[in-house]
C-alpha cells in the first residue's frame, strides 16, 4: 500500500510542478521549491510512518518536473515521466543510502527514459 501511495504523490507532484512551471509560468526551480516544501511539511503530518520517504519522492518528482514543454509536451507526457520517477524511487530506495544526488539523478535517467522512448516510437511511426 505504501508504494501505491508513493507511486501516487510521485505522479501529483510531478505534474504539478511542470504545471507550475510551463503552464503558470513560475520557472522550474519555483515550482520544485514550493511543491517540495508544501510536501516536506505535509506529507509528514498526514503519514506519521513513512512521510518522509513520501516528502523524498515528491522532491525527486518535482526534479523530472522541471522538465522543459519542449521534451514533455503535455501534462499526459509527465504523469508518464512522474510514474517512471516513482518507479525508479521504490526501485532504489535501498541503494546508495547517505549518497547524494539519488534524488536528481533519478528525475534525470526518468526524463531522458522518456526522450528515447519517444524517439523509438517516432521512429517506429516513420516506417
Amino acid at each position: 500500500m505504501q508504494d501505491v501511495v508513493l507511486l501516487m504523490v510521485s505522479v501529483a507532484a510531478g505534474m504539478l510542478t511542470y504545471t507550475a512551471s510551463n503552464i503558470i509560468k513560475r520557472g522550474g526551480v519555483i515550482a520544485s521549491a514550493i511543491i517540495t516544501l508544501a510536501a516536506g511539511l505535509t506529507l509528514p503530518h498526514f503519514f506519521p510512518e513513512y512521510g518522509n520517504v513520501l516528502a523524498a519522492a515528491a522532491t525527486c518528482a518535482s526534479y523530472a518536473g522541471m522538465i522543459s514543454v519542449e521534451n514533455a509536451l503535455n501534462v499526459f507526457e509527465m504523469a508518464v515521466i512522474s510514474l517512471m520517477t516513482g518507479i525508479l524511487f521504490v526501485t532504489a530506495s535501498n541503494a546508495y543510502i547517505g549518497i547524494g544526488g539519488k534524488l536528481g539523478t533519478i528525475a534525470a535517467i526518468s526524463c531522458f527514459a522518456w526522450l528515447g522512448f519517444k524517439k523509438i516510437f517516432a521512429a517506429i511511426d516513420h516506417k
